[in-house]
């Protein structure tokens, strides 16, 4: 009878442990995933709706100032900010009225566009300013 306590006591503990196991599993697993988009790996997403456009990409940080030297480049005089050497996470208005999401860091850049905040002109400035940057990161 004792012994079966034991064994009891033994297979308790056990389960309490799991669900922490199971904690620590899946923290390594998102902390290798998002390592993953730093080792120079280029992942570059464009989605579509009917009222937002958004690009998200991970690119070799060696590639970041050139990417910052074309956002600057595409948006050209409708800003006196600029994004060569800054770290942004910030909805922006530019001086033509434009606004847009931006994430910049190192290595990973996000842009969200809402076309019912803005014009035609705008959405279609924002979208070749994203090709530009796509086609900044692919190159060799």
């Amino acid at each position: 009878m004792q012994l079966f306590a034991i064994a009891s006591l033994f297979k308790t503990n056990k389960m309490k442990k799991l669900p922490l196991t199971t904690c620590y599993i899946a923290l390594a697993s998102l902390c290798s995933s998002c390592s993953w988009h730093h080792k120079g790996e280029t992942s570059i997403s464009v989605s579509e709706t009917k009222n937002c456009f958004k690009m998200s990409t991970y690119y070799d940080k060696s590639k970041t100032r050139e990417v910052q030297k074309c956002i600057d480049k595409c948006l050209g005089s409708n800003t006196n900010f600029s994004f060569i050497n800054a770290e942004t996470d910030a909805t922006i208005t530019l001086d033509d009225k434009t606004k847009f999401y931006i994430k910049s860091f190192p290595g990973e850049l996000t842009i969200k566009f809402d076309k019912e905040e803005n014009s035609y002109q705008s959405y279609n400035e924002i979208k070749e300013m994203c090709s530009a940057i796509k086609t900044t990161i692919t190159e060799k």
